[in-house]
């Protein structure tokens, strides 16, 4: 989740809503308008049971004021910022593409499980396991990016509290909603698990703008298919 303004160095957040979110969309000084970040995604086209699951999650939560559905082509799992395209040249993002896209050719990703929704700061989003899975490639993307752009431009997406959580975001709160009425939404979402097939990995050209992720230019890396990840 992106956007995300958790205490510094552990510190206490004097603003903190307990179990409730705080506004996505404050102010990020980075994001100049039409400014695109480099990311690398799991996207979810043709997903459609998981699409299922988010249509009713995000209509159980229609009564939470302040809280806002991501629609079904934005919806995403983030799993590494690159750079801001102003800063890396489109070869550089070429060579990373190829370099990961070798690695991910030969790597299957097994069926992932998503659910049930949980508030995290400033969104409501499914956890994803095995997030030992999402880990792996989390990895070896960075040591690609690391020797191919250089550590001092990558951009590191915020990331929650307690660190690395691999999820799937269905809405944005666009100011403090309390976690009672969160809570009165989170009650009626399905609790059960979803399961997730995911066949490629993605690098976008991502905007931030309008209170609303989006990107125009997807690389698709496709990952090694198996009969299980078909099943």
């Amino acid at each position: 989740m992106h956007g995300r303004n958790p205490p510094v160095n552990g510190g206490e957040d004097d603003g903190t809503i307990v179990d409730g979110l705080h506004d996505h969309w404050v102010d990020m000084p980075e994001w100049l308008p039409g400014r695109e970040l480099w990311a690398f995604y799991l996207t979810f086209a043709g997903a459609d049971e998981l699409h299922a699951r988010i249509r009713q999650d995000q209509a159980a939560l229609a009564g939470v004021t302040g809280l806002h559905p991501i629609p079904t082509a934005r919806l995403h799992l983030s799993v590494q910022g690159i750079a801001f395209r102003d800063l890396v040249h489109d070869a550089e993002i070429d060579h990373l593409a190829a370099a990961v896209g070798a690695v991910i050719a030969e790597r299957s990703l097994p069926r992932l499980q998503a659910g049930p929704a949980m508030n995290d700061y400033d969104a409501v989003g499914l956890p994803v396991y095995s997030a030992e899975e999402i880990v792996a490639v989390r990895d070896l993307i960075r040591l690609a990016a690391a020797e191919l752009i250089g550590t001092e431009r990558i951009y590191q997406l915020p990331e929650s509290e307690s660190g690395f959580v691999p999820h799937v975001s269905i809405g944005y709160a666009d100011r403090e909603i309390s976690g009672e009425d969160l809570a009165a939404g989170l009650e009626n979402t399905e609790q059960g698990m979803t399961p997730i097939d995911v066949h490629h990995l993605s690098l976008v050209a991502l905007r931030r703008a309008n209170k609303a992720w989006s990107w125009e230019h997807e690389i698709q890396l496709p990952f090694k298919q198996t009969a299980k990840a078909n099943a």
